[in-house]
């Protein structure tokens, strides 16, 4: 093999490990990890034409607007389950695409997969999957030299900050109103406060934050109980029961059941209860494995990756993606970071943000497409 031949193999190789290293750290964290065809003047006509200021009551409808501003355009069939909601049969019809295009070694057209896959995990909440596939289209468009692709992918990564922003937002707000709750609960408010605890259970419960949801129906149990309101009291304590069971928590579960028995729940309710636990922990664990095999798959994709076999490697990751779907999502996400954690993100997210814009907004420039130019420039107005 040459010289020419052999840095070639070597460049190839490195992206594969570089690809492969992040599935592989992807699935530790549970998020395993074509060019978008964005119809650009309508994407500008669509975003406000004046940057304002954004006050803290409008910023999540702000957001919302803009996140559906700039979403791209989907190929035919996607669209379709996308708008249908039917997200698993949109992922597993781009993942047996990859695994086609990674065996005719398309890389143009694994790119194209990769960046859709990016969109609907987007779409679905789910942050750090995006990052992953956007994260390799953007590689992949780079070595393939397709400058205006990559200046889509900028586009689609300086748009990632804005569900970040959202989520971070939430989550802040969502902590906020937990406490002033608690407080009017101390000091003899309970009704008004009942609906903002309730609301605070439904937001957390979207975030994935099944933790802070429980805490929530903690405080509605004690406070129904402080009123002597049986029945609600125990609708509460089962909630949160529930959801510390399926994520894991079984020491919580369990001191909650004593509290409830403490509290004069009967005999049958108890036992029910316990048996509730056992079986929602069963799915819990259940779960845990099914991560387990999937973290086992990632590593056979980072070992045929790094011997250049992409068609097996990528039967592997596809393998590893299906297992993860038989995880629920409160063991997906039993571990979440602090508020401050997503306030901390949400800020490093704006400044990758504004430099994927402005990488966007050069590279359209330089090739002429003018609507794109101004999608990147007043993306950053309306942001940031």
């Amino acid at each position: 093999m040459g010289s020419d031949g052999w840095k070639a193999r070597k460049r190839w190789l490195g992206r594969r490990l570089k690809s492969a290293g992040i599935v592989v750290s992807s699935i530790g964290l549970l998020y395993l990890a074509q060019q978008f065809v964005i119809s650009k003047s309508d994407l500008v006509q669509r975003v406000p034409q004046s940057a304002t200021s954004i006050s803290p009551f409008s910023i999540s409808a702000k957001i919302d607007e803009v996140i559906s501003a700039t979403k791209p355009s989907l190929s035919p069939k996607i669209e379709s389950y996308s708008a249908a909601g039917e997200f698993t049969l949109a992922k597993n019809e781009l993942l047996n695409r990859a695994v086609e295009a990674a065996g005719a070694l398309d890389n143009a057209g694994l790119a194209f997969n990769l960046g859709e896959l990016g969109e609907l995990a987007l779409q679905q909440g789910e942050l750090g999957m995006a990052e992953v596939y956007l994260s390799e289209a953007l590689e992949l468009y780079e070595e393939l030299g397709d400058g205006v692709s990559v200046a889509g992918i900028h586009v689609q990564i300086g748009r990632l900050h804005l569900y970040t922003r959202k989520r971070a937002r939430q989550t802040s707000d969502a902590y906020d109103q937990l406490l002033i709750s608690r407080w009017k609960v101390s000091n003899g408010q309970f009704q008004q406060a009942e609906g903002q605890l309730k609301e605070i259970v439904q937001t957390n419960l979207r975030l994935h934050r099944y933790g802070a949801a429980a805490s929530a129906y903690e405080t509605l149990f004690s406070s129904y109980r402080a009123s002597s309101n049986v029945a609600e009291a125990e609708t509460a304590g089962r909630e949160a029961i529930k959801l510390h069971a399926t994520s894991g928590n079984l020491n919580a579960a369990n001191k909650l059941l004593e509290k409830m028995i403490a509290g004069g729940l009967s005999r049958v309710d108890s036992k029910e209860l316990s048996s509730q636990i056992r079986s929602h922990y069963q799915e819990y664990e259940a779960s845990v494995q099914a991560i387990g095999e999937a973290r086992d798959y990632a590593q056979l994709y980072n070992q045929l990756s790094s011997r250049g076999d992409a068609l097996q490697a990528w039967r592997f990751r596809q393998k590893a993606e299906n297992s993860l779907a038989k995880v629920s999502s409160r063991a997906r996400y039993r571990r979440q970071p602090d508020v401050l954690v997503e306030l901390y993100r949400s800020n490093v997210s704006m400044t990758d943000a504004i430099q994927s814009l402005q990488k966007a907004d050069a590279l359209y420039t330089r090739y002429g497409i003018i609507e794109g130019a101004e999608l990147s420039r007043r993306l950053r107005e309306e942001i940031f």
